[in-house]
């Protein structure tokens, strides 16, 4: 399901990225580049989406190093959520048959990003390629859910008798004895880390009609390993993911030595109204 959607969304994306290169006027000054950058990104994968933040450092013209930082939710392509038709008097709350855990990540990690293709001219694009390396931690929990032990019928009126548990799908097969999930504050103390590293590598394509501005979007493949497996769905265990992306970040630039003179500067002053 998410394949599908990152599928779709990319060739979206491919088609405006047509659009932007048939049109623009000829630039002859080149944009400033003695900057440091700060983005925050949208992300969409193939099995979740998240959030992520970099910031980066030129090192020459076209060259520039970046730290990233990125969240994200895991999912399983398996994963469809169903209401147990017996008891919607109860709840109509959906739930994933078979799913035993919600599953995050966070990453941090050193990039080094290449721009190929300059703006050349007014609303055009410039086109980077970037790769990246760093550290990863899944965060692991359990689920419980609300489940039917027994029925009780008095006049004429069905009362049922739940408890808070996780299901066991091999000793537990029916899922019309789920009510629904039970309150993610379940589970808590159980978390579960799972420590381990990754590998990224990304096309971006800058189209901010602003220097001082970004606009960015981005598509490209990650790696994960993890040190020790974790799962989402019942028998289902993961050590690695492979993962399709695509990101839209958005965020400032700034000259670094001018910010630095302005705040000694604002020193100054403070020291002289003493």
């Amino acid at each position: 399901m998410y394949l599908k959607r990152y599928t779709y969304l990319l060739l979206c994306f491919l088609l405006s990225i047509n659009c932007l290169f048939s049109q623009g006027e000829i630039e002859t000054l080149r944009l400033p580049d003695n900057y440091n950058e700060n983005t925050i990104g949208l992300r969409l994968t193939s099995n979740g989406y998240g959030i992520d933040y970099r910031f980066s450092q030129r090192i020459s013209h076209r060259l520039r190093n970046f730290y990233e930082a990125e969240y994200n939710i895991i999912k399983n392509s398996k994963e469809i959520k169903v209401v147990n038709p017996f008891v919607e008097a109860i709840s109509l709350k959906r739930f994933v048959f078979g799913k035993t855990h919600f599953v995050s990540n966070l990453k941090l990690g050193f990039g080094l990003d290449r721009m190929f293709f300059e703006k050349r001219d007014k609303n055009s694009i410039s086109i980077h390629l970037s790769g990246s390396i760093g550290g990863i931690l899944a965060i692991s929990k359990p689920i419980y859910y609300e489940i039917v032990d027994s029925v009780t019928d008095i006049d004429n009126a069905r009362i049922y008798h739940t408890s808070y548990r996780q299901v066991d799908v091999h000793m537990q097969n029916n899922p019309t004895d789920i009510v629904s999930r039970a309150p993610f504050t379940y589970g808590l103390d159980e978390i579960k880390l799972h420590p381990g590293f990754y590998i990224k590598a990304a096309v971006a394509f800058d189209f901010s009609k602003e220097p001082l501005k970004t606009k960015v979007l981005e598509t490209g493949i990650a790696f994960d390993y993890y040190l020790t497996p974790f799962e989402i769905m019942a028998g289902q265990s993961h050590i690695s993911l492979f993962t399709i992306y695509l990101a839209y970040r958005f965020g400032n630039k700034y000259d670094a030595r001018i910010h630095r003179e302005a705040r000694r500067w604002e020193r100054k002053q403070n020291r002289s109204n003493l």
